[in-house]
């Protein structure tokens, strides 16, 4: 290894930004900010670990055995671009076209804002309290909204509202009613279970699972809107590691209702997973996919599926875990997947 090869693979995202991770690392483990510093360069050539990917997965903790296993931003975007067909990435990071091909998985009523007419708007709204308006290739939450019927004048102002091109909104979506026992971690946000599946020879796999609430009388459960993700054991239906948020802070119980996380059982685990697989091979072509599904009162039912399926929400080190740590690398090994 020469010192050049790291400083060139350093050069884009630049120095400044490592020097503060190795200051944040540093007051994290008590770790020489130099030694730390020289450390994450050396992550960074290796394993394409930037600064926010050393500081999150906490590579300063590891051994580089350790530190083999686990996907790093570069990393898990090399393999879903190998595993994944990019030319037809538009089924999954366009909502409506999603919404087309997807639609009696997310068991909701789904209208299409670009098509729609007065008609079919009228047809749509009637009945209901407040509806959810979403643009149609934002993700993270950005841009939607929770629009309530009662706050508009008649149906026609509620209308001119959607339609607004400064809006950007694509699609319109019947609020999901969630299950009691999945409401109550966070009354405000649709909680999902992320599951990410791989399909191999033919047959979908479960890769990971964990679950997303929002915190603060947020709307959205996404990390980058203010929420918390915990590891979730799919199989018994019960959270097996603490929250964590987009700052990096770790939570025991949820910071705005105070209910303990860990050994917190959810509803639905089950159909959860059977639910994953189905939708897993409706294009198995998309052989690693990240399904967000919602627990609803009258069963699961699909919010969204994520070619690009993070790497985070599965690896975030909790307090106390022993070593040695495994990372995502590990899931795909037994399976036999080559990453």
């Amino acid at each position: 290894m020469k010192i050049s090869s790291i400083c060139r693979t350093a050069k884009g995202v630049g120095l400044q930004r490592f020097h503060d991770a190795a200051e944040k690392a540093a007051a994290k483990c008590g770790k020489s900010k130099t030694r730390l510093f020289w450390d994450l360069l050396w992550c960074s050539y290796k394993y394409g670990a930037g600064p926010t990917d050393y500081l999150m997965l906490e590579f300063y903790n590891m051994s580089d055995a350790e530190r083999a296993t686990f996907l790093t931003r570069v990393r898990s975007a090399a393999f879903v671009q190998r595993v994944n067909p990019r030319d037809m990435s538009y089924i999954f990071n366009d909502k409506n076209e999603f919404a087309k091909r997807f639609g009696d998985l997310m068991h909701r009523d789904i209208l299409n804002v670009f098509t729609m007419e007065a008609g079919s708007f009228h047809q749509f709204v009637a009945g209901k309290d407040a509806i959810i308006a979403k643009p149609v290739d934002a993700d993270c939450g950005t841009g939607v909204e929770k629009i309530k019927i009662a706050d508009f004048a008649d149906e026609a102002a509620l209308y001119e509202y959607v339609k607004r091109p400064d809006k950007g909104f694509g699609i319109l979506e019947e609020v999901v009613r969630q299950h009691p026992e999945a409401a109550r971690l966070h009354p405000d946000s649709i909680n999902c279970v992320r599951v990410a599946t791989f399909v191999k020879d033919g047959t979908p796999h479960v890769v990971y699972s964990a679950v997303k609430f929002g915190t603060g009388g947020a709307p959205c459960d996404n990390t980058g809107r203010g929420g918390i993700t915990c590891l979730y054991d799919l199989d018994n239906g019960v959270i097996c590691g603490q929250g964590h948020d987009e700052e990096l802070n770790k939570y025991n119980f949820h910071p705005t209702t105070g209910i303990k996380l860990m050994g917190c059982h959810l509803p639905l685990a089950k159909e959860v997973k059977e639910l994953a697989l189905t939708a897993a091979m409706r294009y198995p072509e998309f052989k690693y996919v990240g399904w967000d599904i919602a627990m609803g009162e009258d069963g699961p039912c699909i919010i969204e599926g994520n070619d690009y399926p993070g790497y985070d929400l599965a690896q975030m080190p909790d307090d106390n875990m022993p070593h040695p740590w495994h990372g995502l690398i590990s899931c795909f090994e037994k399976l036999s997947v080559q990453v």
